[in-house]
């Protein structure tokens, strides 16, 4: 195996990672996605990302959207980003509009509507693609669940709310043009690749297990998703540095307040995991 190609298997194993963590973060510790995060390829990477991405479950289609990031593409392309954006300020509008007459049988879901459209142009504008397709995502969704609430009887509604769902699903799929990869600097595959597995590890044991250290496991997961997302982006390690140092203080305090021998044993491993980041990976990073 050549050093081009062990570089490119770190690279799809973050992407894959970063797919694993969606899934975890919704409550799914995903089999497929585990042994695919173990022995990653661009052939099974593809095919997971085919068939999750034309999938009916949000969650699924979410999983597809990290996915892609692992797959070999031609370089980056965006829609016209001044004219989607205008387009969903249209729309964001006009769903306001139709929240202020709304019967009770819909508020709720044309009120998740209106927010899924808004917080995604809100991406779109900072330039997070990956959310504004998460978001839209849903908005496809919401717009559906809207639309089967209305009444046969509601004519000039259902007329509104028809269009309104045809020209989210434009949107949505204009969005889903946005194709990029994740552009890395090697020195740092190592530590975003110990981050991401003690983040994976944490987040899998608050799935599979009836945690009994919530907080503790919260913080723990919040700095290093923090710490993660400083890592994937330029000249950002020494805040990243910072993000497990907080964990480290953080578990430092703890550690007269647990009596719980399991729940010790775990910290101490994680403590640990910890240090050798800043003691290994972070510092050459």
């Amino acid at each position: 195996m050549t050093d081009a190609s062990r570089m490119d298997r770190r690279f799809q194993k973050v992407a894959v990672g970063l797919a694993l963590e969606s899934a975890l973060y919704n409550g799914r510790d995903d089999r497929l996605l585990r042994e695919l995060y173990e022995s990653p390829s661009a052939e099974k990477i593809s095919s997971a990302y085919r068939l999750l991405i034309s999938s009916r479950d949000h969650n699924e289609r979410e999983v597809a959207f990290w996915l892609e990031l692992g797959l070999s593409q031609e370089p980056t392309t965006f829609p016209d980003k001044a004219e989607l954006l205008r387009q969903m300020r249209q729309m964001e509008t006009i769903l306001y509009d139709l929240l202020g007459r709304a019967g009770p049988n819909i508020i709720r879901p044309l009120n998740d509507w209106l927010n899924y459209v808004a917080n995604a142009g809100e991406s779109i504008s900072q330039g997070y693609w990956i959310d504004a397709k998460i978001l839209m995502s849903r908005a496809v969704d919401a717009s559906h669940e809207t639309f089967s609430k209305v009444g046969s009887g509601e004519v000039k509604t259902r007329h509104e709310l028809g269009i309104l769902r045809l020209e989210t699903r434009r949107s949505f799929e204009e969005l889903l043009k946005a194709s990029f990869r994740l552009r890395l600097p090697e020195k740092r595959l190592g530590a975003i690749l110990a981050v991401q597995g003690l983040l994976l590890k944490m987040l899998r044991k608050r799935v599979t297990e009836a945690s009994r250290d919530v907080s503790l496991s919260r913080y723990l997961v919040e700095r290093l998703a923090a710490a993660e997302k400083l890592l994937l982006q330029e000249d950002l390690v020494p805040k990243a540095r910072g993000e497990i140092e907080q964990a480290l203080v953080y578990l430092e305090g703890q550690a007269t307040l647990i009596q719980d021998g399991r729940l010790r044993r775990q910290m101490e491993e994680t403590y640990e995991g910890l240090r050798r980041l800043l003691r290994e990976e972070l510092k050459a990073a």
